[in-house]
């Protein structure tokens, strides 16, 4: 399962982690409430904005994104969270580094120069002890941190260490755990 060495933002996350996976879906469990069922709220890789020649995209609940999907695929490659999608349209994305209050995030060149592998080596996929069930995602060593909050755009957004004054309503936000979910 997991290997000799792995990415520094593993340590401490105990003998389930691993920072290489297959592709996955997330799914948001709600840590406070009963959930609908077992593999969470559908969480999807939005657009959350163009800024010159960068676009920018984040994790967002399914059920609120009315937008075809630029990013379908998620997996980790030594700690990198990498997207990607159809071939034709999606461009290379590279995850940023997750600071607290804010969503982790994909940044993509118009151009398309941004090398995925190549981004912030900070994720780790969470197996419970004996491999009892799916992993967690964790970012910068936590698996504990993230909450899906009410964005400036009225859609639900996951962001880690969600604090007051940010672009979000705090008030909205809960705690969530992000399961991932193989096929």
């Amino acid at each position: 399962m997991a290997r000799a060495s792995l990415n520094p933002a593993c340590d401490g996350l105990g003998p389930g982690a691993v920072d290489t996976t297959s592709s996955f879906t997330i799914g948001a469990i709600n840590t406070t409430l009963p959930n609908a069922n077992n593999t969470g709220a559908p969480i999807v890789v939005v657009i959350a904005g163009a800024y010159n020649v960068i676009d920018a995209y984040q994790l967002g609940t399914w059920a609120q994104y009315k937008y075809p999907l630029m990013y379908p695929n998620i997996q980790l490659l030594n700690g990198t969270a990498i997207v990607s999608g159809n071939a034709s349209t999606a461009r290379p994305a590279q995850a940023g580094r997750v600071f607290a209050g804010s969503p982790p995030e994909w940044a993509v060149r118009v151009n398309g120069s941004l090398v995925p592998a190549d981004g912030a080596q900070i994720y780790c996929a969470v197996y419970p002890p004996g491999n009892q069930g799916p992993p967690v995602l964790a970012v910068n060593g936590d698996t504990d941190s993230f909450s899906l909050c009410q964005s400036a755009f009225s859609e639900n957004v996951v962001y880690y260490k969600a604090a007051p004054n940010h672009n979000y309503d705090f008030d909205s936000c809960y705690p969530v755990k992000l399961q991932l979910n193989f096929d």
